[in-house]
């Protein structure tokens, strides 16, 4: 007799598994039965308000959020932000973007066409009897217009698509259910026991959705038409509520109203548990649903419970050496692994993602080999909230007395702060750039466009004078104009809304993002042309000199008259020194000078320091080939003159040189920058001698390869490797 109690007992525990696999091998029917139904529908689309309550600031999901749902292809909606204060870090981030705030809270698109119409944002405050997103909701619900005909909702957390709102409203606008909704799949960040948990108990229960008798609402996306929702009267069912969706579908399913899972918006949905993040999660979700849906939460247990039972009992007649138990063992092993196919199938349906499919497959071990550990898991969470009225949402602690009845029993301590690198709207951004291109210049600007003719002088007081072409000046008109290289170019009249005048240097010479498509190497951008050496001589700093001197007051001897011959180079010979060269200079001189402490001087710390230094610099430095920058007096002009006007008439003749980019520099020509000078700057290699290219810094050879996509070059050394 007991024998055949068991054999009846796991014949329906199998067909319980049975039914939950058949349920996933038809989600993809019933989906692909949607989309021919809703997907080409030809109803006129109605006005949507879209509410989200937000609360704080996530770096990575809410730029992204926003940037999705101010971009859907809906041709007629509206949004509406609500949260609890305007010093919440995602009322901060929106209101500086779109100039919005207390005073002028509603943010109008420019282009009448975009199906945006506007964004609204709305600050509840701080809710006391009901739950702080109910609250909120409650807020934005005063700000609905009577043109708003289809009411949706959307979680600040999701990441949807251009046409996610089109295919949530669809069954609303086809009339052919007042209410849609949809669920999400939760995608572990990171191949943890826990994420993987709670990804295969998630799609356990996504798979499992669609029956018009056990569908419920998610809040994180669903709609309502206008109609219903007056009926209904949702402001007033909301008040004193910690759910939304739970309180609005068993409210919609007493009166009615047909609620449709739109199966192919399953949201992808990337988490990151810890053991007590996780247990914390599904603790909340059923405590929620054992208060506002207690016919769903009593189904929940009861076919989990059964389950357990079913496997508790096989174990106990395996251990007590009962053969046929490996019957039903056997049984719901091959339809687990048939289940655990048929859902890999659904989840590469409906995300395209490669990263996902990936992620997704990984937890897929736990639902071929550990069903039931999973499932055993699953129910114990459950079996935690049976006797539990608290839990904690978004840092505030709750409990809940009744469906109406909710007390706030603490909220966090200090308010949260926007981070650092929060990126904009890329709306906005959008709408910029087409600003940009539509702008023109205006006739007037473009008859300014007058070609100037600029002279390079040897004379290196002189500045660079741009002449119109035509004209002549006064001085030019009684003297004959010496022969030199003339270049002609355009004064153009900079772009409104482009970049300022004031450009770096290495950003006027070397970032050309047309030319960087073009030349791969830094050495294959060619020599400097005529305008670019000008404009580099005008533009070069005065470096600093040291002067490096005897500090004794004793007459130097004839070694230190030797040091001393160049002590302080002059204007037209400068040279920079380095710290080791600088040094060791003093310290010979030193040396030169007290010839008693010679011997001292040069075992002294110092000077084996500078020796030292001075070696491995040597090491480093490689001859190059520079274009030549003439040196420039510290009392000469170092501005250059852009205006289109005449010279004045002192001003003399200017005498130009052809520029020769490949002429080497002598060892006391004019000097350079200390990081051109250095041979172990990234690049180097590129600039030997008979290159054919500039001796660049390492700051600019930086520059260019962050354009050029290409990975730095490590520093050179002539020392050998101590690897043999």
């Amino acid at each position: 007799m007991m024998e055949r109690i068991l054999l009846i007992f796991w014949g329906v525990w199998l067909l319980l598994i049975l039914t939950a696999a058949a349920r996933v091998f038809g989600f993809n029917i019933a989906r692909r039965l949607q989309e021919k139904r809703w997907r080409n529908s030809t109803r006129p689309h109605r006005p949507v308000a879209l509410i989200v309550a937000v609360k704080g600031f996530d770096l990575h999901s809410t730029p992204r959020f926003f940037d999705s749902i101010f971009a859907q292809d809906y041709p007629d909606y509206r949004v509406i932000v609500a949260f609890e204060s305007w010093d919440d870090p995602v009322a901060r981030w929106l209101g500086e973007h779109l100039e919005a705030g207390p005073r002028d809270p509603v943010w109008t698109h420019p282009e009448g066409d975009d199906g945006l119409r506007s964004v609204t944002l709305v600050c509840a405050g701080l809710a006391e009897n009901e739950g702080q997103k109910v609250h909120n909701q409650i807020a934005a619900f005063r700000d609905l217009t009577g043109n708003d005909a289809v009411i949706a909702f959307a979680d600040a957390d999701i990441a949807c698509g251009p046409d996610w709102l089109s295919r949530l409203v669809a069954p609303v606008n086809e009339g052919t259910h007042p209410l849609s909704t949809t669920y999400r799949w939760l995608v572990p960040k990171r191949p943890t026991l826990p994420n993987q948990l709670a990804s295969v108990i998630n799609a356990s229960i996504t798979t499992q959705g669609g029956s018009e008798i056990t569908n419920v609402l998610w809040g994180g996306s669903m709609a309502i038409s206008r109609p219903v929702f007056d009926s209904l009267n949702v402001p007033v069912l909301f008040a004193g509520s910690l759910n939304d969706d739970l309180r609005l579908s068993k409210a919609a399913r007493a009166a009615g109203n047909r609620i449709a899972f739109v199966r192919s918006l399953v949201l992808p949905t990337m988490v990151d548990f810890t053991w007590r993040g996780l247990f914390e999660f599904v603790k909340r979700q059923y405590t929620q649903v054992k208060y506002f849906s207690p016919i769903l939460y009593t189904g929940i247990n009861i076919v989990l419970g059964f389950y357990v039972l079913g496997a508790l009992s096989i174990v106990a007649a395996l251990v007590y050496g009962y053969f046929y138990a490996w019957v039903p063992v056997a049984a719901a092993y091959v339809i687990d692994q048939f289940r655990a196919l048929a859902r890999q199938q659904v989840y590469l349906s409906l995300f395209s993602e490669n990263a996902i499919r990936q992620k997704l497959f990984a937890a897929g071990w736990l639902e071929h080999m550990l069903t039931p550990l999973w499932i055993g898991l699953h129910w114990l969470l459950l079996a935690t909230t049976w006797r539990q009225n608290k839990l904690t949402w978004a840092g505030v602690r709750y409990q809940i007395d009744g469906v109406n009845k909710t007390r706030v029993l603490s909220r966090p301590a200090g308010a949260a702060k926007l981070p650092a690198g929060a990126p904009g709207l890329a709306m906005l951004g959008a709408l910029s750039d087409r600003k940009r291109r539509h702008t023109s210049l205006s006739p007037a600007a473009a008859e300014r466009e007058k070609p100037v003719t600029l002279t390079v002088a040897d004379d290196p007081s002189a500045g660079v004078t741009l002449t119109p072409a035509g004209k002549s000046t006064a001085a030019e008109a009684g003297s004959t104009r010496p022969t030199g290289s003339f270049l002609t170019v355009k004064a153009t009249v900079p772009h409104p809304g482009g970049p300022g005048a004031v450009i770096p240097l290495t950003t006027t010479f070397y970032d050309r993002p047309l030319r960087y498509l073009k030349i791969e190497k830094a050495s294959g951008r060619g020599a400097f042309s005529a305008v670019e050496a000008a404009l580099t001589r005008t533009r070069v700093r005065t470096m600093t000199r040291y002067a490096v001197r005897s500090v004794s007051d004793q007459k130097p001897t004839v070694a230190a008259e030797r040091l001393l011959r160049h002590p302080f180079p002059g204007p037209a010979t400068a040279k920079v020194l380095s710290s080791a060269e600088i040094v060791l200079t003093k310290t010979r001189l030193e040396e030169a000078s007290h010839p008693s402490k010679v011997r001292t001087a040069r075992n002294s710390n110092e000077a084996v320091r500078a020796r030292a230094a001075l070696s491995f610099e040597k090491t480093r430095v490689r001859p190059s080939r520079t274009f030549p920058v003439l040196a420039i007096h510290p009392a000469a002009a170092t501005t250059v003159s852009c205006s289109t006007s005449a010279p004045a008439p002192e001003a003399k003749a200017l005498v130009s040189r052809p520029v020769a980019p490949a002429a080497p520099i002598a060892p006391d020509g004019p000097a350079r920058s200390i990081a051109a000078r250095r041979g172990h700057a990234a690049g180097s290699r590129r600039h030997h001698e008979g290159s054919p290219g500039p001796a660049l810094s390492s700051r600019v050879l930086q520059a260019s390869r962050a354009v050029n996509s290409r990975p730095p070059v490590r520093p050179g050394n002539r020392r050998s490797s101590g690897r043999h």
